[in-house]
């Protein structure tokens, strides 16, 4: 190995660390976002299927707590 693929495959490895604690932190802020979307889809799919007009307000009065 000569001192050019050396010093490549150093900074490939730094590199690769890089992205991989980025990528990392970029997950799991997604997942938590994902979390809040899927909280706000069931509480759209309750209002759809909740036929009686005071249920339906109380679920929302309760969200604007």
């Amino acid at each position: 190995m000569n001192t050019l693929e050396i010093l490549f495959n150093v900074f490939f490895a730094i590199l690769g660390a890089f992205l991989s604690v980025v990528l990392g932190k970029l997950l799991k802020q997604n997942g938590r976002v994902l979390k809040k979307m899927d909280e706000g889809f069931r509480i759209i799919a309750k209002l759809i299927v909740t036929e009686n007009e005071k249920t339906r307000k109380s679920i929302l009065k309760e969200l604007r707590k």
